[in-house]
């Protein structure tokens, strides 16, 4: 079974779903990629993958092309230094967040959409300081004091275990995101295919 799906979903839920998958399907060879939204989007449309995993939004031609289901809620939080000025704030607008530099993730990705959006709307530049790829990257670069991110909250609480970053409610409407999977169609699906849709459909129902 061929998946793409957005570092989002890898990194705080596909984990323990894949596992729990393939122990119970031992036969069955599940190949992953990480891929951003609209690529993911674009891979299973032309029919690079079987199964896609993203943020919902808008996707063109592509997205006419999809059957989203519902999959998991995720939320948007601001991530920052230990001694910073927003460190014991437990809520935060966007407003104020662009106040100092921020830490990015790459250009095309979901939330570097969604902070250029709320920048616009807010009437305010992005201060990219940096863009990196990987949310590793992102808290390790906060952690040393260059500048406040924004992440998905499950992700974040792995880093501020180990590193020097503190995790505050991003205040606004769209730090409330949606995941989907998507599939061509369901009666196309290869069975095996079908199969692990069911599995991750069943362990959204039961979270």
């Amino acid at each position: 079974v061929r998946v793409a799906a957005n570092i989002s979903a890898i990194t705080q839920f596909l984990p323990a779903e894949l596992h729990g998958f393939m122990t119970r399907h031992p036969l069955i060879d599940v190949r992953l990629q990480e891929q951003i939204s609209s690529a993911v989007a674009r891979s299973v449309a032309e029919n690079a993958a079987d199964v896609g995993v993203l943020s919902e939004s808008h996707f063109g031609e592509h997205g006419m092309r999809l059957t989203l289901l519902p999959y998991r809620q995720d939320e948007l939080v601001l991530v920052v230094p230990g001694g910073h000025a927003l460190a014991r704030r437990r809520s935060v607008r966007l407003a104020e967040a662009l106040d100092h530099d921020l830490i990015g993730m790459h250009p095309g990705s979901a939330i570097h959409q969604l902070l250029q959006r709320g920048a616009a709307e807010a009437g305010r530049p992005l201060r990219l300081r940096m863009q990196v790829t990987g949310y590793d990257a992102l808290c390790l670069m906060v952690s040393a004091g260059l500048g406040v991110g924004v992440m998905p909250r499950v992700s974040a609480r792995l880093y501020v275990r180990e590193l020097d970053v503190r995790v505050a409610t991003l205040d606004e409407p769209w730090a409330a995101r949606r995941l989907a999977l998507c599939v061509r169609s369901m009666e196309a699906l290869p069975a095996v295919a079908r199969q692990l849709v069911q599995h991750l459909q069943a362990s959204t129902a039961d979270s």
